[in-house]
């Protein structure tokens, strides 16, 4: 085959689509009206919060301020886990999940059903993290646990 003046090298080939990484999708229901429930969730994750799922383990103080899920250690040093995008009281909770890192979404949900509350959190941005996958893991058995214990603490069985 002769090569021509005008031949082009031929186009590459596109690199390969990443396989989609699933949302995590975790709920349970507390024995109590919305509105209790979020304050439960909002105003007590001190009280509730696994310390195996903190930075700092035992005796890390977890809570909302400033705008910012804040975790503080035992010597007052601080962790900022999740940004506050949006707060409705009673119903809906976003945050930006370990802002300032390619971070992930989490929307919290308090729906009423009858006297109780089903709670839903859903973890979503998995897609656009190099290592997703791993993320997505680490974050399933975030929100299973953090979800049990935070239920325990709202009174369901």
């Amino acid at each position: 085959m002769t090569s021509s003046l005008f031949s082009h090298a031929p186009e590459p080939e596109p690199e390969g689509a990443r396989a989609p990484v699933a949302d995590v999708i975790e709920n349970c229901v507390v024995p109590r009206e919305t509105d209790e429930a979020f304050r439960g969730f909002h105003e007590y994750p001190h009280l509730w919060w696994p310390a195996e799922f903190t930075d700092f383990g035992e005796g890390t103080h977890v809570e909302f301020e400033g705008g910012a899920l804040v975790e503080t250690s035992e010597g007052d040093e601080t962790e900022i886990r999740a940004a506050v995008q949006e707060i409705r009281p009673g119903e809906l909770l976003e945050l930006e999940w370990n802002p300032g890192t390619g971070s992930t979404s989490v929307s919290i949900a308090f729906t009423a059903e009858g006297p109780e509350t089903a709670v839903t959190v859903r973890h979503t941005g998995f897609d656009t993290a190099p290592d997703g996958a791993a993320q997505r893991e680490e974050a399933g058995a975030l929100w299973r646990n953090v979800l049990q214990r935070y239920a325990r603490f709202m009174g369901a069985r």
